[in-house]
């Protein structure tokens, strides 16, 4: 039997092939990804429910505690900024929409003036975009 520490890079050295694994996984996976999740919806949260409730949560939250939680995010950092260069196309298309949005809501606005004609701009701007919510998003 090999020793422990081959199990260890021998698992770390299988990262490249995994990684591509995976992603050939998902690229020739024919589920209806989104159809499945909304169907099993309610599935998911009398499990979430299920889980929560559990005396096994409680005690396994105070056996990682919130060092090991701090401990765990931090070693994952390198994963923060991967995600923040997967993302930033979204990002650029919905901070566009934001941009376009913004620029037309600021011409329309009344003058600056009292405190109180400045809470009428101010509302007047939440109103604007909360009559475009759900649609300045990337997707």
């Amino acid at each position: 039997m090999k020793p422990q520490s081959a199990w260890s890079a021998n698992w770390q050295a299988s990262q490249g092939r995994a990684t591509q694994a995976f992603q050939e996984g998902v690229q020739s996976s024919t589920a209806d990804w989104a159809g499945n999740l909304l169907r099993q919806k309610a599935v998911m949260v009398q499990n979430w429910q299920t889980a929560v409730q559990s005396p096994n949560y409680d005690q396994h939250v105070n056996a990682v505690g919130t060092g090991g939680w701090k401990s765990a995010t931090i070693a994952k950092a390198g994963n923060f900024s991967t995600g923040f260069a997967a993302g930033a196309s979204k990002q650029a298309a919905a901070a566009g929409k934001l941009y376009n949005a913004m620029s037309n809501i600021v011409g329309s606005l009344p003058p600056r003036g009292t405190y109180e004609q400045n809470k009428v701009r101010a509302t007047s701007v939440m109103d604007q975009l909360h009559s475009l919510k759900g649609t300045l998003g990337a997707v």
